[in-house]
């Protein structure tokens, strides 16, 4: 019988839309990034990689070079500040320019929000806000001394929308997110520079373990996934390279929740 949520053969191909082009993606080596960077790659476009580990980081740019274009790797922990203002400046020296950056980077440290000490707070809005904040100062400032028509994308949450457990402070700097990607869009769209954001819903860490687990239901057997299956790595990168693409500049500003209708399910 035919998987009818089984992946198309052509997914992530690549046409070559974006050769030439510099992409500095953050949280790279793994999961959701590592999917965007190599789809990037296979539209042309050279990648630098960044991620705490470094030999993680290198695995990858050995892996994304294989695809055909230029990698580069630059490790960076993105809860500090100055590590930050680092990564920006060395992506930029390294490939020269960059045309797009995708703030992927992001991470949760769960408990009830009564009881979250300020650490855990730093540590969460550092990376999940004032990082991509910095970054896109960076990236921003040389596209426009350059002169380059770029593209940035963030990556928010459907917990922005919909709520996660115990999630709050990720939450709160997530919603910080949608807020920075309309006001950047603002600010830089008289320059040609476009910001968009992606919202994913449930996309399990491990690229294939979606497959080795019962969908989520509510309390009556309705499914809260309306589409019948967990999101894919896959699905949040085919919208990364929509944001990127020539023909998308005029979109900017929005949010793009992919979610497989699991959020209109919530709203009923």
């Amino acid at each position: 019988m035919t998987d009818r949520h089984a992946l198309s053969p052509d997914w992530g191909k690549g046409f070559g839309r974006l050769k030439g082009k510099n992409a500095l993606v953050t949280g790279s080596t793994r999961g959701l990034g590592r999917t965007m960077a190599e789809w990037l790659a296979r539209e042309g476009a050279n990648i630098i990689v960044s991620g705490r580990d470094a030999d993680d980081v290198q695995a990858s740019v050995a892996a994304i070079e294989a695809l055909g274009v230029q990698a580069w790797g630059i490790p960076a922990d993105l809860a500090r500040i100055e590590e930050a203002h680092r990564l920006g400046e060395e992506a930029i020296a390294a490939a020269g320019h960059l045309d797009i950056l995708v703030n992927n980077a992001g991470m949760s440290i769960r408990g009830n929000f009564w009881e979250v000490p300020d650490a855990d707070w730093d540590y969460q809005m550092n990376v999940n806000v004032r990082s991509p904040f910095i970054l896109g100062q960076h990236a921003a400032a040389q596209m426009i001394e350059r002169q380059i028509r770029g593209r940035i994308v963030n990556v928010s949450t459907i917990g922005v929308h919909a709520g996660h457990k115990d999630g709050m402070v990720y939450n709160i700097a997530k919603a910080g997110v949608e807020v920075m990607t309309r006001n950047m869009s603002y600010e830089l769209g008289p320059y040609g520079i476009s910001v968009n954001a992606v919202a994913p819903g449930a996309v399990p860490d491990k690229p294939g373990s979606e497959r080795h687990h019962s969908l989520p239901t509510t309390k009556d057997g309705h499914d809260l996934i309306p589409f019948g299956r967990y999101g894919r790595a896959e699905d949040i990168a085919a919208a990364v390279i929509f944001f990127c693409l020539p023909e998308s500049e005029w979109t900017t500003g929005q949010t793009l929740l992919i979610d497989g209708a699991h959020n209109s399910y919530l709203q009923e």
